[in-house]
């Protein structure tokens, strides 16, 4: 085959022209397969995406089926020498429910109100005490069912709120406002309870009722105390309110059944009480219907946090100036 200078011309100089492409695009040789998108830049038909923090996945849920399973938790977690200070490893064996909502317990602590011993005890979340006020709560004894019944809601509930409740105003049945101010104490923690909205923990304008069964409702505590509380709680912290004796035995008579912790490591809680349900006393005091009620107050207090649109609390209040819920 003849080749001529022509086609010898032409084949070099294509073969120079591809040598040079190749410089220009960084190649070093003539590959199809390689790219020459720059490394710092996605090739065409990938994509690009940026992906936000995850969000920290809650924390399992912990499980007990029995007091000893939620003791052994205790004892072997790294905080075991807290707990075994505090009254979690008691309530386990009165109450293994409520033991294990506080196990899973989110919060820095928890409240107890404690109907036997009268007093409002704030705990860290192991348990241990952390702070303890005198308290007064309802004339009546027994968990609340209703409104007006002059009792206070027995049980496991949380926090809705903390409220400043300075000029709340009390309004009774009749619609006939007191014009004094002060009633609830300088704040209120609402709890969330089935049965009421309207019940709180709250500062008191009538000191010397504290340590008696004297409210409609409500727990009042001290103004001092109620301000010191209120920068310990939160949202959505767990509390209790545990039955006294007495309301245990209206409780029996009744046919409900409460569930009883003890407050002090190592106590046992109260037990519900054999023999006649309650005594002629007790079902006296539980059946009182005679005491003053309150309606829903006008007032609309404000908040210390994002407050949903409430009125002031509405639990049953005597109209005397000299008392409060």
């Amino acid at each position: 085959m003849k080749i001529t200078s022509t086609a010898i011309s032409v084949l070099f100089s294509m073969m120079i022209a591809m040598i040079f492409a190749g410089c220009d695009s960084g190649h070093t040789g003539f590959s199809d397969s390689e790219s020459s998108v720059s490394p710092e830049m996605p090739s065409v038909g990938d994509s690009v995406s940026v992906q936000a923090d995850p969000k920290p996945a809650p924390p399992a849920v912990r499980k007990f089926y029995s007091a000893e399973e939620a003791k052994e938790y205790m004892r072997t977690s790294p905080h075991s020498e807290r707990y075994m200070k505090g009254i979690l490893p008691s309530m386990a064996d009165d109450e293994l429910d409520y033991c294990t909502r506080l196990l899973n317990n989110t919060h820095d602590g928890f409240i107890v109100v404690d109907k036997n011993r009268m007093k409002v005890i704030l705990f860290d979340k192991y348990g241990v005490e952390r702070r303890s006020y005198g308290m007064a709560c309802a004339k009546n004894y027994g968990t609340k069912h209703k409104k007006a019944d002059s009792r206070t809601p027995e049980g496991f509930f949380d926090v809705e709120g903390v409220y400043d409740s300075t000029d709340w105003l009390f309004t009774d049945d009749n619609g006939v406002q007191s014009p004094k101010k002060g009633q609830f104490g300088p704040r209120f923690i609402r709890l969330r309870t089935p049965v009421s909205s309207q019940i709180g923990i709250h500062g008191t304008c009538a000191p010397w009722s504290i340590g008696g069964r004297s409210s409609h409702g409500c727990i009042r505590i001290k103004n001092e105390n109620i301000l010191e509380l209120v920068e310990l709680v939160e949202k959505g912290m767990p509390v209790i309110v545990t039955p006294g004796r007495r309301d245990m035995e209206v409780n029996a008579r009744e046919g409900y059944a409460v569930a009883s912790i003890s407050t002090v490591p190592g106590r046992k809680a109260l037990e519900i009480p054999d023999g006649p349900a309650a005594s002629a006393e007790s079902a006296t005091e539980a059946s009182d219907s005679s005491v003053t009620t309150a309606s829903e107050s006008s007032a609309t207090p404000d908040s210390i946090e994002n407050k949903p649109q409430q009125a002031a609390p509405v639990d049953p209040a005597p109209e005397s100036d000299d008392s409060e819920i």
